[in-house]
């Protein structure tokens, strides 16, 4: 039987020794991952290791005699007993991925995101009914919907009901909500930056509102972006509360397509995408890509989701894709982006 690799990526979350780390290595290498794959299955032929950054992100290779395992595979690996008991006792996260699939992120792709609570800290939704005054009606929908409760028990119906609170507001608030209230995850900023350096593709498909996602696409610097439209009375300045009939909802199955149709017009196939998201209507973008990352997310979401990363930065995905402190740096040194190397890859708290 031929080799195939299966590459950890270890983020650190706490300081670790030398020697932790390399009996962290061992132990995953010559313990756990045989106990979480069965160990008549599967047998370590090679480990190799470096960090990507000094002592808190290692990237650990190992080659095993076993068909190639694929995404699927990794993530029920992570959510093995062996595994997480593990993480627990060194104060870890580990995300696994197939060798040749990592080996795939050095090519420009396509890189979608969800925007509410990934690139952006807030929940759009929650921000607009807060700002009129409103957020309690809207929690009670929100709620409901969450339970499956009727008539909410789908994301288009709890959409529609949550909009039509906004009648009469005034269309001067998405820009009280940039100015003043929305604030873009710390690395958001920096990782799109590296990504277009790259020659990837970004987009952000998002179940909130077209106002607030083209912001974000310009800012970020950003390909593309997708979200909900809603109809304004241009003499009056208010919001109508109902959405552009015809437009489609961007749904789950809708974020999907999106990410499909965006691979097929740029040309790139579907095993060199990447979809980073934090809710459940972000799962079937992330099953999909060929890589599917739940970032911060709600822990059924971190169950359900191919692989997950819990960071205060965005740009951490950098690592995710294989990319040394170094490399990223080298990316963003240069002006006039306000990306710099002289920031650690965690704290960049405007950026």
């Amino acid at each position: 039987m031929s080799l195939s690799d299966v590459v950890f990526l270890v983020f650190a979350k706490a300081d670790l020794s030398v020697d932790q780390w390399q009996i962290l290595t061992s132990d995953i290498a010559d313990v756990t991952l045989p106990k979480a794959l069965n160990a008549d299955e599967v047998a370590v032929e090679n480990v190799r290791h470096r960090f990507l950054e000094p002592n808190r992100v290692m990237e650990i290779r190992l080659s095993l005699r076993r068909p190639p395992l694929r995404l699927s595979d990794c993530s029920k690996v992570c959510q093995n007993t062996e595994f997480v008991l593990l993480q627990d006792h060194y104060h870890i996260e580990i995300v696994v991925q197939p060798g040749d699939l990592y080996e795939l992120h050095r090519f420009p792709g396509l890189a979608v995101f969800d925007m509410d609570s990934t690139l952006i800290q807030q929940e759009v939704i929650d921000e607009l009914a807060r700002a009129v005054g409103l957020y309690d009606k809207v929690a009670a929908i929100t709620e409901a919907a969450m339970r499956g409760e009727a008539p909410y028990t789908d994301f288009e119906s709890s959409l529609r009901a949550r909009v039509a609170l906004l009648n009469g507001v005034p269309t001067s608030i998405w820009d009280r909500l940039r100015t003043g209230t929305i604030t873009f995850t710390p690395g958001a900023k920096c990782l799109v930056h590296a990504l277009k350096k790259l020659g990837w593709k970004t987009a952000v498909l998002s179940g909130g509102f077209m106002p607030l996602a083209n912001w974000a696409k310009e800012a970020l610097g950003l390909d593309h972006a997708f979200a909900n439209h809603l109809v304004s009375d241009d003499e009056r300045k208010i919001l109508t509360g109902e959405l552009v009939p015809g437009a489609p909802i961007v749904h789950a199955e809708r974020k999907r397509e999106l990410l499909l149709q965006l691979a097929a017009e740029h040309a790139i196939p579907v095993e060199m995408t990447a979809a980073v998201g934090d809710g459940s209507n972000d799962l079937s973008m992330m099953h999909e890509a060929g890589l599917g990352l739940a970032f911060n997310a709600k822990p059924k979401v971190q169950h359900a989701a191919p692989a997950r990363l819990n960071s205060p930065s965005l740009l951490d995905v950098m690592y995710v894709l294989g990319y040394t402190k170094g490399e990223v740096d080298a990316l963003l040194v240069r002006e006039p982006h306000p990306c710099s190397p002289s920031s650690n890859l965690r704290n960049s708290p405007a950026l």
